[in-house]
């Protein structure tokens, strides 16, 4: 007997900034996140900040959807109109809430002088909605049960923009929501995968799809790294954690060589927890990058105690002076060479005191490049313990940012592999790239 429909959920992102170019990094999250609870996601519409294009996008989800999620426009400013358009296409009335104004003003006189009077407009809430207290913001959210014109239930909330407001208070209302449009139960994991390109990927997943044809799936890239997400349904609970093992098996038995972790995990998240573990430090080099790899290392928690730095060579002079890459190794082979990139990764381990030294050398363009090196050419180097060496050429495809955020996945999944095998117990070890375009299809 098949498993009940998993309930549907849409997402409504308000700002007119999402049409003019800012990455809305909210989708993914709560997508991950409802997936996580048993839903599917119907859709994402990105509307401007206007009451006509929120009333409609509102509708056309509520018709989709038994969940509505809507997040921003909920501020004290003249362009914060969710409020208004959530109430037009609901047929409601929005009433203003005394109690909550006087928290808001209470909140906003700790930092402000005098408050606006235009904040009065976040204490007008939809009729019959539950006010969701926002710990971060003055913007407070609200969550409305009712029934649509289907005659079946909906849920809608509503949720301010900033991330650091919006996402505790979802995390706190998604157990409800869940428990409101259950139906059976469901379960599901994200693989988080690197060093394999999502074609590749996607063909050694392929037999798991086929033995389990009630699940849904999804693969992604993005930066030179892949996520592969799994949900199941079943009637019970047991019954879909037990469906979800076996899946999970079957996963990581075709592209469990290249998966680094679970869930939220990041790579360097994964490589932080290995270098405790393991006791060992880690400094960076980088050229083309910029820092770039060094700021996704201690973008984690803790990373103090196992990062202790790095350098960003970009000049050739400051490759010598700080890193001490020697000026005729550079008139042979070039800055952008594994020589140059083996240099600077010693270089770095020399300077820093540490275990380990990575580095990158490229050329991200779009211009610099040349026939012998072309743009998109990256070298990458790990360097330590002791004599250890392990280096890499990738040929990068895309914009130059594309180019310097998949360099850096590169370098972060060389250092897994290095962590994984005898390379960094051994001696010098030059390994061509596994895939000669990293990121093609």
């Amino acid at each position: 007997m098949r498993p009940p429909r998993a309930p549907r959920a849409y997402l409504v992102c308000v700002g007119s900034e999402l049409l003019a170019g800012q990455l809305n990094t909210h989708q993914a999250w709560l997508s991950l996140r409802l997936r996580r609870r048993g839903f599917d996601v119907a859709g994402e519409s990105s509307v401007p900040d206007s009451a006509a294009a929120i009333k409609t996008a509102l509708r056309r989800a509520l018709d989709a959807a038994d969940a509505v999620i809507v997040c921003g426009g909920l501020g004290p400013t003249f362009d914060d109109v969710t409020r208004e358009a959530a109430a037009a296409a609901l047929g409601r009335k929005l009433r203003f809430a005394p109690k909550l104004w006087r928290a808001i003003r209470a909140r906003l006189a700790r930092r402000l002088a005098a408050v606006p009077e235009e904040n009065r407009r976040q204490a007008e809430v939809l009729a019959g909605a539950e006010v969701l207290a926002n710990a971060a913001g003055s913007a407070p959210g609200q969550r409305l049960e009712f029934r649509w014109r289907d005659g079946r239930p909906r849920s809608l909330i509503l949720l301010p923009g900033p991330y650091s407001e919006m996402a505790p208070i979802f995390e706190r209302v998604l157990p409800r929501l869940a428990a409101r449009h259950a139906r059976g139960a469901g379960a599901g994991l994200v693989l988080r995968l690197a060093g394999v390109p999502e074609s590749v990927a996607d063909e050694r997943l392929d037999a798991v799809r086929a033995r389990f044809p009630a699940a849904s799936f999804t693969i992604l890239a993005s930066g030179g790294e892949v996520s592969f997400h799994a949900a199941v349904r079943a009637r019970t609970a047991a019954a879909a954690r037990g469906e979800l093992k076996r899946l999970r098996r079957r996963a990581l038995d075709a592209v469990g060589q290249w998966c680094f972790g679970e869930g939220d995990a990041t790579l360097e998240s994964a490589l932080g927890l290995r270098l405790r573990e393991s006791r060992l430090t880690l400094a960076v080099a980088e050229s083309c990058t910029g820092g770039l790899l060094g700021g996704r290392l201690t973008s984690v928690p803790g990373s103090s105690a196992w990062f202790y730095g790095g350098v960003i060579a970009y000049d050739n002079a400051l490759k010598t002076k700080l890193l001490g890459v020697s000026s005729r190794l550079l008139r042979a082979y070039g800055a952008v060479s594994a020589q140059c990139a083996e240099a600077m990764a010693a270089g770095a381990r020399r300077a820093a005191g540490t275990d380990i030294g990575v580095s990158i050398t490229g050329v991200a363009g779009p211009d610099g490049g040349t026939k012998d090196k072309p743009v998109g050419l990256v070298h990458i180097a790990v360097s330590g313990p002791g004599t250890a060496l392990l280096s890499r050429r990738h040929d990068l495809r895309g914009s130059r940012e594309t180019v310097r955020s998949r360099a850096a996945s590169a370098a972060l999944t060389l250092l897994q592999e290095a962590l994984d095998g005898p390379s960094l117990t051994g001696t010098r070890l030059t390994v061509p790239s596994r895939f000669h375009r990293i990121g093609a299809t």
